[in-house]
């Protein structure tokens, strides 16, 4: 996930990114073929990891790697819209933002990931609650996206052609400035941490 992320953030024209991502979205080998050469190796080698995943899986087990391959197709979206904001320097809403960016946190793809490799409580209706976006892991990314924001968004102000964070977002769709920008996603984190606590203390975790 981090060198998909380097990619579409440091490496790739928009261009580049854009063949990428229908690329991913293909997921066949011969789509490789539409890609720059130099992203050929990391193409392949991530249907092969998929793959490796999938023959390692027992045959009832296999229906989990397409939950996979559809949350890295995702992931790849996500990345590939910032590249596009970045590009024409395009701040979004913060609720549009935010619909791009939890996503580009990697939790959700991460998540799934890890529930390929679990036993038997990675049960279908598991994969299926987890592709729902549930509260629970909505609030890790929110938590995840914010603090990442708030702390780095001077910094990031430096770059050329970056990504819009959510302080700006929020900073040019209430007319107010980086100082208040910051208090009301602090706020918001305090919030995702509260429903994240209840969900966790939820007895059984219903999936």
């Amino acid at each position: 996930m981090s060198i998909m992320d380097d990619i579409y953030d440091n490496y790739s024209t928009l261009e580049e990114s854009r063949l990428l991502t229908e690329a991913i979205e293909r997921w066949e080998p011969r789509a490789a073929d539409r890609v720059p050469e130099y992203l050929k190796d990391f193409y392949l080698k991530l249907l092969k990891t998929c793959k490796d995943f999938e023959d390692e899986l027992e045959p009832d087990k296999k229906y989990r790697i397409p939950y996979l391959r559809e949350q890295i197709k995702g992931l790849s979206r996500s990345y590939f819209q910032e590249a596009k904001w970045g590009a024409e320097g395009y701040v979004p809403s913060l609720e549009e933002h935010l619909r791009v960016s939890l996503r580009s946190t990697g939790y959700p793809a991460v998540a799934c990931a890890s529930f390929v490799g679990l036993g038997e409580d990675a049960t279908k209706e598991a994969f299926e609650w987890l592709s729902s976006f549930p509260q629970i892991l909505k609030s890790c990314t929110i938590i995840s996206r914010l603090m990442d924001d708030i702390t780095s968004h001077e910094l990031e102000q430096q770059r050329d052609h970056h990504v819009a964070s959510t302080v700006e977002s929020y900073m040019k769709e209430y007319g107010a400035s980086s100082e208040v920008a910051r208090e009301k996603l602090e706020t918001m984190v305090e919030r995702a941490w509260k429903d994240l606590n209840e969900d966790c203390l939820r007895r059984p975790i219903q999936v």
